[in-house]
């Protein structure tokens, strides 16, 4: 079975972007440390594709589809910024689709 975990993490909403990055790695160092392999689009996309831009929103959001299709779980990072989160409730409702079992992990970020 597949170790890779998609860590779902908002970015959109928030301001600061640099605190956006922080806890996706965050994010990221938790489920590590639980012997996965963490994949986020903020860190791999974060700065090189506009969100603002709503042709390059719907590329980010097609090649975030495909790495969530790959994973055997999805993490999402718990923070307040998440709770109301369009895309996070996008990427959940796709791994259910796709019988992606979400990673449970108790720590706030």
């Amino acid at each position: 079975m597949s170790k890779l975990v998609y860590i779902a993490s908002p970015f959109r909403k928030i301001q600061d972007k640099e605190f956006a990055v922080l806890l996706a790695e965050k994010a990221c160092d938790e489920v590590a440390r639980m012997g996965f392999y963490p994949v986020s689009p903020v860190l791999l996309w974060a700065g090189r594709i506009s969100e603002n831009n709503s042709e390059e929103r719907a590329k980010n959001l097609e090649a975030s589809s495909e790495l969530l299709k790959a994973c055997a779980f999805i993490y999402v990072a718990k923070s307040k910024h998440s709770l109301n989160s369009v895309g996070i409730k996008a990427e959940l409702d796709l791994a259910r689709e796709l019988n992606i079992k979400e990673l449970k992990i108790s720590k706030e970020f």
